[in-house]
């Protein structure tokens, strides 16, 4: 139900799972690929955009979960669309993806301007420091967490919302306000 409601597909031509890009209104701006093999060959990428579009500008799912945010007062923010994914099959509705670590300028106006809380969700290899100095960034008044593995819950390669039982053990032990 949460690949068909998000439209994930498949491209046979590159073998990849097709992930759209849509905007806040639900505009299809881009298409994003995964690359179905388990292992990597040297020089290949895992993710590529098959239709390109500029990432930067994007909330992954916002046209899905906007109503769900402004309800629960919170927004749930991952790194990869698949954390957006996860947590809808979870029956976790408020989210949304910055595809990548990276969290540019109009993300950032358009987290701010949900007027809620926002809770970073990135993987292991994220620091605090970095979050700290992502938080920065933001205008005073909006409220920063993030959740952050200080108890070694994840494995290296596992990402916060891969297991349900550990995101819920995470979000209980391991978020903290930073801003």
């Amino acid at each position: 139900a949460t690949q068909k409601l998000f439209e994930i597909g498949y491209d046979e031509e590159s073998n990849r799972i097709t992930i759209p890009i849509r905007d806040e209104l639900g505009n299809l701006v881009g298409v994003k690929g995964r690359l179905f093999e388990k292992d990597l060959k040297e020089n290949e990428l895992k993710y590529l955009y098959l239709e390109p579009c500029c990432r930067s500008q994007i909330l992954f799912g916002l046209n899905n979960t906007y109503q769900y945010i402004k309800e629960q007062g919170k927004v749930y923010v991952g790194e990869a669309e698949k954390s957006c994914l996860q947590l809808w099959s979870m029956g976790i509705y408020n989210s949304v993806a910055t595809s990548g670590k990276k969290v540019s300028n109009s993300q950032i106006e358009k987290l701010t301007r949900l007027c809620v809380d926002i809770v970073f969700l990135f993987d292991k290899d994220v620091s605090k420091d970095e979050i700290s100095e992502l938080s920065s960034r933001f205008v005073d008044g909006v409220n920063i967490y993030a959740v952050i593995d200080d108890k070694n819950i994840l494995t290296d390669k596992e990402s916060p919302t891969d297991n349900p039982e550990k995101f819920k053990r995470l979000v209980e032990n391991c978020m903290c306000k930073i801003k």
